[in-house]
C-alpha cells in the first residue's frame, strides 16, 4: 500500500488544503498589492477549474487533448441559453452543463480515446472545431453566430444576484472542493490505475485491465471540470463569446499546465494565476508585446524547467538544502514494492557474479 493511505497523512492533507483555501478566499485583497484587481480573481479562479481537470487527464494518463474547449465552450452556450430561456438561477444551468458534459465526454471519449498520442490530441482538436463552425454556421439561430450570446439579466442563487465578490466566493468554494476531490483522486485506486495507463498501458491490456473504462472515466472526471469551469465564465459575465469554443482556448489551458507543472494539481492552476495576471496585468505595462514575451517565457521553462514552477520551486528547496523526496510520479511509491524491487534486483546482480 501507498504511504499516502497512511492514517497519519489525514492531519497533513487538512494543512494542504486549509491553506490552499485561505491562498485562494483572500485572493481579492492580496491581488491588489501586486497591480491586479478584483475581478481578476475570479477569472483566475475559474481558469484554475479548468487547468485543474485538464491535469487530471493530461498528468494522470498522458493523453493531451487539444480540444478542452468543446466542454468549456459547449458548457457555456448551454448556461447562456438556460439563462435566456428558461431561468435565472445558476442551478438549473449547473445541471444541465453536467448533463451535456458527460454526453458530449462520452460520445468524444468513444470516438478519440481509441487513438494515442499525437492521433489523439489531433482527433480532439478536429472535433472541437466542428462545434467551433457549428456554432457559427447551422447553430448560430441559438448562439448568436459571431456576435456571440449576450444576457440581459443577471443569474442569481436563490435570489442572491451573482456578481462581484458573490461569483469570486462561488468560484473560490468550487475550486476548494475540486482540488481536494483532485487529491482524492490521485490517491485511491482509480488514480493509481490512471497513472500506470500512464506508465505503460499495454502491460495493463494484457494483464486483463479494462484499460478503456479508466480512460474514459478520467476524460468524464475532467470534461466536468471543464463544464464547470464554461458555466462559471457565463455566470461571471453573461456572455458567450465564440473563442470560449475556439482552438486557443484548449491552447491556453496546455500553456496553463505546463508552466505551472503537469501531474502536480497545484501546477497548473499556479500557472492559471501567472497566465491571466499576465495576460491583463502585465499586457498593460508592455503593450502588444506581451505575446511575444509570453511565449519566450514558455519556451525557456520548457527548455530548462520542463516540470514548470513546482520543478522550480523544488530545485530551489534542493539548493537550500531542504530535502525533497525524489520519486516517479506515475507509480505508486509502496515500500513493500520498492523492497521487492531492490531484491529482484540484488539476486540478478548476483547471477551475473556468479
Amino acid at each position: 500500500m501507498s504511504t499516502e493511505y497512511r492514517p497519519h497523512s489525514w492531519p497533513r492533507e487538512g494543512i494542504v488544503l486549509g491553506v490552499f483555501a485561505v491562498v485562494v478566499f483572500a485572493m481579492p485583497w492580496w491581488l491588489t498589492w501586486i497591480g491586479g484587481y478584483e475581478a481578476l480573481a475570479t477569472k483566475i479562479v475559474i481558469w484554475a477549474i479548468f487547468a485543474l481537470g485538464f491535469d487530471i487527464l493530461l498528468g494522470f494518463t498522458g493523453y493531451l487533448s487539444f480540444g478542452h474547449a468543446a466542454f468549456f465552450g459547449t458548457s457555456g452556450y448551454v448556461a447562456g441559453l438556460m439563462f435566456l430561456h428558461y431561468s435565472e438561477s445558476i442551478i438549473p444551468a449547473l445541471l444541465a452543463c453536467l448533463v451535456v458534459s458527460i454526453v458530449l465526454a462520452l460520445v468524444l471519449g468513444f470516438l478519440t480515446l481509441r487513438r494515442t498520442g499525437i492521433y489523439f490530441a489531433i482527433l480532439t482538436l478536429a472535433f472541437a472545431q466542428m462545434l467551433h463552425a457549428a456554432a457559427l454556421s447551422i447553430f448560430q439561430e441559438w448562439t448568436g453566430g459571431d456576435n456571440g450570446l449576450t444576457m440581459s439579466a443577471q443569474p442569481n442563487l436563490f435570489g442572491l444576484p451573482m456578481d462581484g465578490l458573490n461569483v469570486f466566493y462561488l468560484a473560490a468554494v468550487l475550486v476548494v472542493i475540486g482540488f481536494a476531490m483532485a487529491r482524492q483522486i490521485r490517491r485511491s485506486p482509480l488514480g493509481l490505475m490512471l497513472r500506470s495507463i500512464k506508465e505503460n498501458q499495454m502491460r495493463l491490456e494484457y494483464t486483463g485491465v479494462n484499460v478503456m473504462a479508466y480512460k474514459m472515466t478520467a476524460y468524464l472526471i475532467s470534461a466536468i471540470y471543464a463544464g464547470t469551469a464554461g458555466w462559471l465564465m457565463v455566470v461571471y459575465e453573461p456572455y458567450v463569446a465564440t473563442k470560449f469554443l475556439h482552438w486557443s482556448t484548449s491552447g491556453e489551458v496546455v500553456i496553463m499546465s505546463v508552466i505551472g507543472g503537469v501531474n502536480t494539481l497545484i501546477g497548473p492552476m499556479i500557472g492559471a494565476a501567472f497566465m491571466m495576471y499576465f495576460e491583463n496585468v502585465v499586457q498593460s505595462e508592455i503593450g502588444e508585446l506581451w505575446k511575444l514575451v509570453l511565449g519566450a517565457i514558455f519556451v525557456l521553462i520548457v527548455i530548462f524547467l520542463p516540470g514548470g514552477f513546482v520543478d522550480g520551486y523544488n530545485r530551489v528547496r534542493k539548493v537550500l538544502g531542504q530535502k525533497v523526496p525524489s520519486r516517479r510520479h506515475n507509480v505508486p511509491d509502496s515500500p513493500e514494492s520498492m523492497r521487492k524491487l531492490r531484491e529482484r534486483g540484488r539476486t540478478a546482480e548476483a547471477g551475473r557474479t556468479d
